[in-house]
């Protein structure tokens, strides 16, 4: 006895990206060639978080990789939906079709208790996470959170269930609204202040009566400030910038100032992946450093209480690794931004680091709407105009103006009149028309 055929068909482009609020539509298709006594047929649309972690074994107290590995694994449900089509029923042979509709939910449904899993564990309800795949350095290391459709078939008198798995991409909305321009905030660096020892050999420069002797005697004590976004969106400009504050002058009246040397920025991503419990909860850390911009012997003046641009377009790569940061039960991801500048005076070199934490966030949709303020300028409105007398002469005049129109008079009958001519703008062709046209009203 054959075995129905059972199907999930989506409503849609298959590789279409869900947000929050979307509806999924579609149908269950279910095939039977002969009469069988259906159990249940259901659909489930869930998503899932797995995580998949292995450790050595230990033999009498101590590690040894040749006895094996203990096999970790995790799944959790971030939450789940059901619509039941058949129950104890028996289907004649033909073709059935259930038509379904769900709605992506903006939280999570699970929670868990401190005892059962732990303080790292991510405990109460929190935004969907985006559809995210990721292989550890430990062998047989995974982290997966995907979204999906399935549908389970059981037949009458077995225990077997068929199954059919439609899998659903996801990446969650921005949670506020994302301005055209990253917010930039600045944080001085008062545990990086450096003061630069006097020159042994530097010529005294001389002093106006107007400046402090004060001020202009003594090496400068140099205090950085960095500014930097805290958060940034693919495709938007990451803004960095630097300027030093002379403490001993406040004003700059002698006019001091550096310069900039070398620039290093890095942006380090950290992904955590958590399973067991709160006993055996073994944990994977995943990092990569990506090295942006390495430049050296740039030689760009930078005087005191001015603001230097370190980037001018700098924008996160929109592609698969751009995951958004998240947080969910057992899988974490996280980015810092890590900037290194190489300042000089005069001989002297010294360095100004940061290390901040970068929060990632959902791509801006293309349907996002316009900002406060912003206007579509219009069109302006179709003036028709006369003809212009610098036209190119049509080919009938060229025609009778030709030396050569009675060695063609023979095949003159073979050319089109003027009234039949058909514009290229019609006939598709690649010539030029010199005709004016209005529009149609």
């Amino acid at each position: 006895m054959a075995a129905p055929a059972l199907r999930v068909i989506v409503d849609g482009e298959n590789d279409k990206v869900y947000r929050k609020g979307d509806k999924i539509t579609g149908r269950v298709i279910l095939l039977v060639e002969e009469e069988r006594p259906i159990e249940s047929l259901k659909l489930v649309f869930a998503g899932s978080s797995i995580t998949r972690t292995t450790r050595p074994l230990l033999v009498n107290g101590n590690t040894n990789n040749d006895t094996g590995r203990h096999d970790y694994e995790e799944k959790t449900r971030l939450f789940n939906r059901e619509k039941e089509f058949v129950s104890n029923l028996v289907l004649e042979p033909k073709k059935h079709s259930w038509p379904f509709e769900f709605t992506f939910p903006e939280l999570t449904e699970q929670r868990f208790k401190r005892l059962t899993h732990g303080a790292n564990y991510l405990r109460e309800p929190h935004a969907l996470p985006p559809s995210f795949h990721l292989k550890t350095n430990v062998p047989g290391g995974t982290a997966q959170i995907s979204y999906f459709l399935q549908a389970r078939l059981v037949m009458s008198g077995s225990k077997d269930t068929k199954g059919c798995k439609h899998l659903l991409r996801y990446h969650p909305r921005p949670h506020v609204d994302v301005p055209r321009e990253a917010k930039v905030i600045s944080a001085v660096l008062y545990g990086q202040q450096w003061k630069p020892r006097k020159e042994v050999d530097e010529p005294k420069a001389p002093v106006s009566k107007g400046l402090s002797l004060r001020s202009s005697g003594k090496s400068p004590r140099i205090v950085p400030c960095f500014s930097h976004p805290e958060s940034i969106a693919p495709g938007q400009h990451i803004p960095l910038s630097i300027s030093l504050r002379n403490a001993r002058d406040p004003t700059n009246e002698a006019r001091g100032g550096c310069t900039l040397d070398s620039l290093s920025v890095t942006i380090s991503t950290f992904s955590t992946v958590m399973c067991g419990h709160v006993l055996t909860q073994p944990e994977d850390i995943v990092s990569k450093h990506v090295t942006c911009i390495t430049r050296t012997a740039m030689n760009k003046s930078l005087p005191f209480n001015g603001t230097k641009a370190l980037t001018t377009n700098f924008r996160l790569i929109d592609d698969n690794e751009c995951v958004p940061t998240f947080k969910t039960y057992n899988i974490t991801r996280r980015y810092t931004l890590s900037v290194s500048i190489g300042i000089k005076y005069g001989s002297q070199h010294f360095t100004v680091r940061s290390s901040t934490p970068l929060e990632i966030l959902p791509r801006i949709p293309r349907e996002l709407p316009l900002e406060d303020g912003d206007e579509i300028e219009p069109l302006p409105l179709y003036t028709p105009r006369e003809p212009s007398k610098e036209f190119a002469p049509d080919y009938e005049s060229i025609y009778a103006l030709s030396p050569t129109t009675s060695i063609l008079s023979s095949t003159s009958n073979s050319l089109s009149p003027v009234g039949s001519r058909s514009s290229s703008l019609y006939s598709g062709g690649s010539s030029p028309s010199t005709v004016v046209s209005t529009p149609a009203e």
